[in-house]
């Protein structure tokens, strides 16, 4: 895809403990049920009219990709649905957002998601007209293209980056790599079945980028390796942890087996990676 300018979304970050209940781990947690509100911005911009013709339904479009966050993120493993030993366990701790607002208008990029003013229960997806314009004018599969781009946006609305603050003056909570967070979106998009044509999945160690937290489809073709090999329900616990425990002990010096990855793993990300490097070359 040509002309395409990327707006990294903010880390969403989640300021109060509560959450919405999630059901027995013998049944999926309940499907989120936010508020939706729209925002045109200008309705004689020429993608106006033609967002809605792709898009007619934009309720259908958004509980779609929130049924796929939940089953991608929010659903625990079970050892009888994995071809491998399934990965510790956790309860399904849904974020508590409240509504989220999709706001079309005009800006140099593709979207992003913030929290509002209100507080950050509230969000808000950006997205782009002009992007909108592009790919209405020179995509094949527009329709998959404008939902894969809705669905990784709406992941940052429903996604874990930090435990909750203990109080307002807490700035030293640990936060995840930024590629991490855009990687976890991006997964649930590969997963649902949105995948863009200018992505190029790896078929050997030098096609791959040079971090394992690169981000976006780099970072997403990583993890769908790690959940294959440890799991289904690998990245959900991933993402757990972010809540439960924040990021801390990255994987450098860590031996005493603390560190997030390789509490999770018994191996660091880098171990990981190298890893994923043979058997791409496999």
């Amino acid at each position: 895809m040509t002309n395409k300018t990327v707006v990294p979304s903010p880390l969403p970050i989640h300021t109060k403990p509560h959450s919405q209940p999630a059901k027995t781990s013998d049944a999926e947690p309940s499907l989120p049920k936010p508020k939706l509100r729209l925002h045109l911005q200008d309705a004689r911009h020429a993608a106006a009219a033609s967002f809605f013709r792709f898009i007619p339904d934009l309720e259908a479009v958004l509980n779609s990709a929130l049924a796929a966050i939940v089953d991608q993120l929010y659903i625990p493993s079970s050892s009888s649905s994995n071809k491998h030993k399934a990965p510790a366990s956790f309860t399904p701790t849904i974020p508590p957002t409240r509504s989220v607002t999709i706001i079309l208008e005009d800006f140099n990029g593709v979207a992003y998601t913030t929290g509002t003013d209100l507080d950050n229960d509230h969000k808000e997806i950006h997205f782009s007209l002009s992007y909108i314009n592009h790919v209405i004018n020179t995509n094949s599969d527009a329709l998959s293209e404008l939902k894969g781009v809705l669905t990784h946006e709406l992941v940052h609305c429903y996604q874990h980056t930090a435990p909750p603050p203990a109080s307002s003056k807490d700035k030293d909570i640990p936060h995840p790599p930024g590629g991490l967070i855009e990687g976890i979106a991006d997964f649930v998009r590969l997963k649902a079945g949105l995948v863009p044509p200018h992505w190029k999945k790896p078929t050997n160690s030098k096609e791959r980028a040079e971090k394992w937290d690169a981000g976006y489809q780099n970072t997403a073709f990583f993890l769908e390796w790690l959940e294959d090999e440890r799991g289904r329900g690998t990245v959900g616990l991933v993402n757990d942890r972010l809540l439960t425990r924040g990021y801390v002990g990255e994987e450098e010096g860590d031996t005493d087996g603390k560190g997030f990855w390789r509490g999770l793993f018994g191996v660091g990300v880098k171990e990981l990676w190298e890893e994923y490097g043979r058997y791409l070359d496999r």
